[in-house]
């Protein structure tokens, strides 16, 4: 496997209000799961910082994967692998949010090693 790490990135926009609870949801159905398949928490966002009652927050959550596409495609499987977190994310996940977001990033200096697969 090799070292190089991927970055994912969830940005997630909550419904008006929802910032919270999909906040708490996502840390409770989603990140042990995610934690199970190779993916480590690395940071948790909320923008604007402050809870909205009236208004969308912005949650950005930063994982990282070692193993370059290889850990990645690995750990993307996998998640597609088990109905409960299907269940979460497509009915209870997908009622607190207006919109949704995954970015993949690395170093520039693993980019070489990591398009050759």
């Amino acid at each position: 496997m090799s070292g190089e790490t991927v970055y994912i990135v969830d940005q997630i926009t909550a419904k008006p209000g929802m910032g919270r609870a999909f906040l708490d949801t996502y840390m409770q159905r989603y990140a042990p799961n995610a934690n199970q398949r190779g993916m480590t928490m690395e940071h948790t966002w909320v923008a604007p910082p402050v809870w909205l009652d009236d208004g969308s927050n912005t949650l950005f959550f930063v994982w990282t994967v070692k193993g370059g596409a290889k850990g990645v495609w690995g750990s993307l499987i996998e998640g597609r692998r088990g109905n409960a977190l299907d269940e979460w994310w497509w009915k209870e996940a997908a009622a607190m949010i207006v919109n949704r977001e995954r970015f993949f990033l690395s170093n520039p200096s693993d980019i070489a090693s990591l398009t050759n697969v």
